[in-house]
C-alpha cells in the first residue's frame, strides 16, 4: 500500500493549495483511507507482537517511536521558518512557548478546535492527535473484544453528526469518537472472516447511498460530510484489494516518504510564501510536491530509519521475554 499512501499524502499536500475536484476536498477524502489503513495495520502489529495487556504500554512506545522522529524535525522546522519569514501572520501569532510546549505533546493537536495546542504551526498534524486516541483505547477493544459495541456506538455519534444535529465537521470527522468506526472498518479487513467482511460492506454501501443523497440534496450537506462518506465508499474496497497484493519494494519505498510529505508540505508552502507571493498554479504545486517529496527522502534516512531499527529491537524483546510459555499469550513472530 506504499503508493496509495503516498497518493494520499498528495491529496492532502494538493487540498491544501487550495485545490478541490468537482466540489470536493480531496484531503478529507484521503484522511479517511489514512484511518482505513491505520485500523488495518494496528490490528496486524497488535495481533503479531502486542495482543496482552501487559505489552500495551510497549505497543505505545512503538507508535511513539513511529510517528515522533519525523513530526518534531517538521514541527520545529515550520516554528523557524515563520518565526524567520512570516512576522505578523496568524501562524506566527501562534508562537507562543504554551502553544509550542502543548503542541509537542502532539495529542492536543486533535482537539484544537477547544482552544488547545496549536493549528497554524503544522495544519495537517491535527490527524496525528487523532490517531493517537485511537492507539489509547484500540488494544484494549481488540484484546476484549470490544470491536462490535464500539463500531455501534460510533456509527451512532457520526450519524447524528453527518445529518447535522451536532457539529459536523468536529465530531463527523476530527474526533473519534464519531470515526471510531471508520478505524474499525480497516481493522475487520485484517485476516477478514465472514462477519467482518460483512460489516464491511454494508458500510461501504451505507456510505455509498449517504454520499449519494447528500450530493442530490436529500442529506443537507454540512462540512465534510459529503467527503468523509466519499472517503468510506472508497477507501474500504481500496484497502481491501491493495492488502492483497504481494511486497514490492518499489512499493515499499514510496510508502517510506509519505509520512514525510504528509508532514514536510506546510513547510515547503510556508518557505515559499516567506520570498515572494504564491498562486498554487500547476507550476507551483509541482514545485511544492518536489520539494517536500526530497525532504521526505532525507528525513526518512536520517531520522525516521535509524528509529526503525529501535522498533524491532522493542518487537524481538517482546517475543524472546514471551516465547518460554505456550500458555502466557507468546506473541507470534513477524
Amino acid at each position: 500500500m506504499g503508493a496509495f499512501r503516498l497518493l494520499l499524502a498528495v491529496l492532502v499536500a494538493v487540498s491544501h493549495m487550495g485545490k478541490t475536484f468537482s466540489g470536493l476536498n480531496p484531503g478529507v477524502v484521503a484522511v479517511i483511507s489514512f484511518l482505513i489503513i491505520s485500523g488495518f495495520v494496528m490490528t496486524s502489529l497488535i495481533e503479531r507482537n502486542y495482543k496482552t495487556t501487559a505489552s500495551v504500554g510497549r505497543f505505545y512506545l512503538d507508535r511513539a517511536l513511529r510517528l515522533y522522529p519525523q513530526f518534531l524535525l517538521y514541527f520545529l522546522a515550520s516554528c523557524a521558518v515563520i518565526d524567520w519569514l512570516l512576522p505578523g501572520t496568524p501562524q506566527a501569532a501562534e508562537l507562543t512557548i504554551e502553544n509550542i510546549l502543548t503542541s509537542l505533546t502532539m495529542l492536543p493537536l486533535g482537539f484544537y478546535m477547544f482552544g488547545v495546542g496549536s493549528s497554524w504551526i503544522l495544519p495537517a498534524a491535527w490527524s496525528l492527535g487523532l490517531e493517537l486516541c485511537f492507539y489509547l483505547v484500540f488494544p484494549f477493544l481488540l484484546i476484549f473484544k470490544l470491536r462490535g459495541v464500539a463500531f455501534v456506538l460510533s456509527v451512532g455519534v457520526f450519524l447524528v453528526a453527518c445529518f447535522g444535529y451536532i457539529n459536523t465537521d468536529v465530531y463527523g470527522y476530527r474526533l473519534l469518537p464519531g470515526v471510531l468506526f471508520i478505524f474499525l472498518c480497516g481493522s475487520y479487513l485484517y485476516r477478514p472472516q465472514a462477519r467482518g467482511l460483512l460489516v464491511a460492506g454494508l458500510t461501504t454501501v451505507a456510505a455509498s447511498v449517504l454520499f449519494v443523497a447528500i450530493m442530490t440534496g436529500v442529506i443537507t450537506r454540512h462540512p465534510f460530510n459529503a467527503e468523509v462518506t466519499l472517503g468510506i465508499a472508497l477507501g474500504i474496497p481500496a484497502v481491501l484489494v491493495l492488502t492483497r497484493f504481494k511486497y514490492h519494494r518499489v512499493d515499499e519505498l514510496l510508502g517510506n516518504i509519505s509520512y514525510g510529505v504528509f508532514l514536510n508540505h506546510f513547510v515547503v508552502m510556508y518557505l515559499l510564501r516567506g520570498f515572494w507571493p504564491v498562486a498554487y498554479d500547476a507550476q507551483m504545486v509541482t514545485v511544492v510536491l518536489v520539494l517536500a517529496f526530497g525532504l521526505s527522502g532525507v528525513s526518512y534516512y536520517f531520522v525516521e530509519k535509524p528509529i526503525l531499527a529501535l522498533r524491532h529491537k522493542l518487537r524481538a524483546g517482546l517475543k524472546t521475554t514471551a516465547a518460554p510459555s505456550k500458555g502466557s499469550g507468546a506473541i507470534e513472530s513477524t
